[in-house]
């Protein structure tokens, strides 16, 4: 067993060590870059809580400013201990130069999301229509937004496609109109029927003074006299005003007495045709 003088001599040795010395830099380096991550995530913490910024572009923040120190720290860390991170950074610049194209996708979405987010267009709560799919948005990230949709189910969206295409927002506003197309019969009288639609949307407690409903001519077709009218709502009430301002509208006019016409069709019918002659009676009919 190595006697005391050994063990001194090797913890000296140890000790005076240019690698123990370069690992102890390191180490506070790293502690340093420990409490300035804390100091910033909780500078941007209060800042969020007290709304001088928005919440996603305060997380926005805390994540680039988080990174940005720690790219720094560990940098020097590496540079203390003798670590060449220029040979480290070339031998990494063929497998980049690879990796970068097959994340191209990757990054157009990360700076689609960011431009998302700093342009406040949706937010968490909304609903949204993209293309063909439409739902609340439940969550906003980088890389995509989640939506979910009436059946309950989550639909997971690029930030490029929000990018490229139109996003509708349908909830962006308190107010949303209530839009029902209808046909009255070619024997109505337009004025009556006009009188009892602003009549049911007065009676309808969910249903705005202001603005003013709409009511418009939209078309004579082939068997109705269509109208378009819009109601406003609250946002939240939607659903629940359309329906019953359908049922208000339908009982009304049964009362009136203004019929909503089935589709009609007149259909003419011709006399059939003699038969042809067919070949052999052509011939039959030359050799007599």
């Amino acid at each position: 067993m190595p006697d005391m003088d050994e063990i001194l001599n090797s913890l000296d040795e140890l000790r005076t060590h240019p690698m123990t010395h370069a690992v102890l830099i390191a180490l506070i380096f790293l502690c340093i870059g420990i409490v300035v991550s804390k100091i910033i995530g909780r500078i941007l913490d209060s800042i969020i809580r007290a709304k001088r910024i928005p919440k996603r572009v305060g997380i926005l923040l805390r994540k680039t400013l988080i990174f940005i120190v720690w790219l720094i720290v560990v940098t020097q860390a590496l540079h203390m201990m003798g670590i060449n991170l220029v040979s480290i950074l070339g031998a990494a610049g063929v497998a980049g130069v690879a990796i970068g194209f097959a994340s191209q996708t990757a990054l157009s979405n990360i700076i689609s999301g960011v431009f998302l987010l700093t342009e406040r267009t949706i937010k968490v709560g909304d609903y949204v229509r993209v293309n063909d799919q439409e739902g609340t948005v439940t969550e906003i990230k980088l890389l995509s937004i989640t939506l979910r949709k009436a059946d309950n189910s989550l639909v997971r969206v690029p930030c490029e496609m929000l990018i490229k295409t139109p996003i509708v927002n349908i909830t962006s506003s308190p107010l949303r109109r209530c839009d029902l197309d209808l046909g009255v019969d070619y024997a109505s009288d337009l004025m009556q029927v006009r009188r009892v639609i602003l009549d049911v949307f007065r009676e309808q407690q969910l249903i705005a003074n202001d603005p003013v409903p709409a009511i418009q001519f939209s078309s004579f077709a082939d068997s109705s006299i269509n109208l378009h009218i819009g109601a406003w709502c609250k946002t939240e009430d939607y659903h629940a005003a359309r329906y019953a301002l359908a049922n208000a509208l339908l009982v009304a006019f049964r009362r009136e007495g203004i019929n909503i016409p089935f589709p009609v069709r007149t259909l003419l019918m011709q006399e059939a045709a003699s038969p042809a002659p067919k070949p052999q009676d052509e011939a039959a009919k030359g050799v007599a």
